[in-house]
């Protein structure tokens, strides 16, 4: 199966494989763009593939910041909310796995394609 790939305001998504085990794919946020704060019903990992990226991770009252840079990686827990959000000038290009059943998102972003 090849890439699927989703225009959204803020840059693209792309699918490379879903199923109720394990999904993948990757985010490019354009300069100055972020996505609105959402959260996952299982672990997240990310890697930053280039550019850079600002996670924005909501921690009880408050917001925690991790800048990733290219080749680092951070763990999203279960139902944490965060942002991903791109302040630099370059593109920003993460990886994206999701560990377990998130296709009722995936058939959201695929319903969501003309955005």
């Amino acid at each position: 199966m090849t890439s699927e790939v989703y225009p959204i305001p803020e840059g693209r998504i792309v699918i490379a494989h879903s199923d109720k085990d394990l999904s993948i794919g990757y985010l490019v946020l354009n300069p100055g763009k972020e996505l609105s704060k959402h959260n996952r019903p299982v672990l997240e990992e990310l890697r930053q593939i280039s550019g850079r990226c600002v996670m924005k991770l909501y921690e009880g009252n408050g917001i925690r910041e991790v800048t990733l840079h290219e080749d680092e990686k951070l763990e999203i827990p279960p139902r944490q909310y965060h942002v991903h959000s791109n302040p630099f000038s370059d593109l920003s290009y993460t990886l994206w796995i999701a560990h377990g059943d998130i296709t009722a998102i995936i058939e959201s972003i695929r319903k969501n394609k003309e955005m």
